[in-house]
């Protein structure tokens, strides 16, 4: 009787043919934790929202580079969750490989850059299935107590412009994440580092040329360094866009833990570099500066060298400080000639395959249109943020919730909740419903005891292809006339089967219900 009084009010206010055909009634019953109060209330719908099975994790391939410079990287394909963190890539990619996963450093790696470096706590729906993964074991601090910088390192070719007679740089090959002391950050000890890092694919002559020591400054490759005490601007461009950093003007300064750049003529040897170092943004595409051989890096005290992925810091002292925002990255330059003799390209980019990646994926999971509605008309838990007001406790509770179908209309439209929303994820489910063109029984879900046949068949679906925000419909409709199905794509009708009908494209289900005109 209450579904019934329900019905009717719904019908005084809506006398419409749409109410008549398309329009059903839900039965949602709620039940207090508390005091096991039941709210038993008939509401009227117009389309059923079903929701989709969500999957519980997600595969991920990623590159594994290791420290050990003669190790080829090694790619992995991972079992992670839906709904986790870098951390968790980092765990499942430790089990597999061996490497602490507090040893490793997660970066989406783009035309040759670091697109972007993560963070552990960071959601792993930041990371698109195309994007290139790769993970660098790096040196954590060892048992003697040294403190580790880590630096990204970019490979650049240095060019001529025959149009305007002018030097550039064209990025190339993989880039590199290196550790290295910080009381060993000197650009001779920069330089082997490298060296030893890329011993794989770089193919050095037997014998390095050594001279003695450089009698006059600035004999080795310049005498420019990082930091000169002087205002300086440099013209960049970022992601096409011109700037100017200003490397702001430092006194010198001699007090404790300082960190300076000093000439390093009298205490180093000239030897033949094959390449030089610059300082660049995380692009690659500004030079802030050059550092030279004749230059070194001088750590002191409590204060170290810090390289980060956004911006660079150069702390010098309590009364010194250096702010770089235009340069992110260390690059290593060479010229065309040295890097065709020495760049072995072939073995740079090899890697190689783990069992993991060998074994056959999983075929996608396909939903029956069943599941969904079991799923739909199954008891929940209301959420803290959506508690529901209990008139015996005369406060709000996180009350059970049941829908259930009471009764159905002449047109059911079944909509597919493809589109997924929670706090830190948002995405589009592309799992393959298979729904029944013909005969969908409804019967065994009506509640109302007094209630017909249900049984449908399908006389239309709209497809959405595209993400959330963005994307084009189409739809398959079926001629009542001459009993054939059409595909509507804009202006162009074809004649389509029914075999093309149910795809993971499908959004929006219509249903005609059986002995009705």
């Amino acid at each position: 009787e209450v579904a019934k009084e329900a019905w009717e009010n719904h019908r005084l206010r809506n006398d419409s043919i749409i109410v008549d055909i398309f329009h059903g009634l839900f039965k949602s019953t709620l039940v207090c934790p508390k005091c096991s109060k039941v709210s038993v209330t008939f509401d009227p719908f117009c389309y059923l929202t079903l929701p989709l099975p969500l999957r519980r994790d997600r595969l991920m391939e990623v590159t594994l580079v290791y420290a050990d410079p003669q190790h080829r990287p090694v790619q992995y394909r991972l079992v992670v969750p839906m709904m986790g963190a870098i951390s968790d890539l980092c765990e499942s990619l430790s089990k597999l490989s061996g490497v602490p996963a507090e040893n490793m450093v997660v970066t989406d790696v783009y035309n040759h850059r670091f697109h972007k470096i993560f963070q552990m706590d960071e959601g792993l729906n930041h990371i698109m299935p195309k994007d290139d993964i790769f993970v660098y074991e790096v040196c954590k601090p060892s048992e003697d107590g040294s403190e580790y910088v880590t630096l990204s390192v970019y490979f650049r070719e240095k060019t001529m412009r025959q149009s305007s007679n002018t030097s550039g740089t064209v990025l190339f090959g993989q880039p590199l994440l290196i550790s290295v002391p910080k009381h060993k950050l000197t650009v001779d000890h920069l330089y082997s580092v490298v060296l030893e890092q890329i011993s794989r694919y770089v193919k050095l002559p037997l014998a390095e040329e050594y001279s003695t020591p450089c009698p006059d400054k600035g004999t080795c490759n310049g005498s420019n360094g990082v930091v000169e005490g002087v205002i300086e601007e440099m013209e960049h461009q970022d992601g096409g866009q011109e700037g100017k950093e200003k490397l702001a003007e430092v006194d010198p300064c001699h007090s404790e833990g300082c960190m300076q750049i000093e000439s390093a003529r009298d205490l180093q040897p000239c030897k033949k570099q094959h390449f030089t170092f610059s300082l660049v943004n995380s692009s690659g595409t500004s030079e802030i500066n050059s550092i030279v051989e004749g230059k070194i890096l001088k750590l002191n005290g409590n204060y170290c060298l810090a390289i980060f992925f956004s911006s660079f810091s150069l702390q010098l002292c309590k009364k010194c400080f250096f702010f770089l925002v235009a340069f992110s990255a260390l690059a290593i330059d060479w010229d065309s000639d040295t890097r065709r003799l020495l760049f072995d390209e072939q073995e740079a980019q090899a890697f190689e395959k783990h069992g993991s990646t060998l074994q056959p994926q999983k075929k996608k999971a396909v939903v029956a249109l069943r599941d969904c509605i079991e799923l739909f008309t199954t008891m929940e838990t209301l959420g803290e943020h959506d508690p529901w007001y209990c008139p015996n406790c005369k406060k709000h509770q996180q009350a059970t919730k049941k829908f259930d179908l009471w009764s159905l209309p002449r047109i059911l439209v079944v909509h597919l909740k493809r589109f997924s929303y929670s706090r830190y994820w948002r995405d589009k489910l592309d799992t393959v419903v298979e729904f029944p063109i013909r005969g969908l029984n409804m019967s065994e879900f009506v509640c109302d005891p007094r209630a017909g046949s249900y049984v449908y068949d399908l006389i239309a679906v709209s497809n959405h292809y595209g993400a959330m925000g963005v994307g084009h419909y189409t739809a398959y409709a079926k001629n009542k006339v001459n009993d054939k199905w059409y595909y509507f794509d804009d202006s162009s009708v074809s004649v389509a089967s029914e075999d093309q009908i149910v795809t993971k494209a499908a959004y929006v289900l219509f249903y005609q219900r059986r002995n009705s005109e």
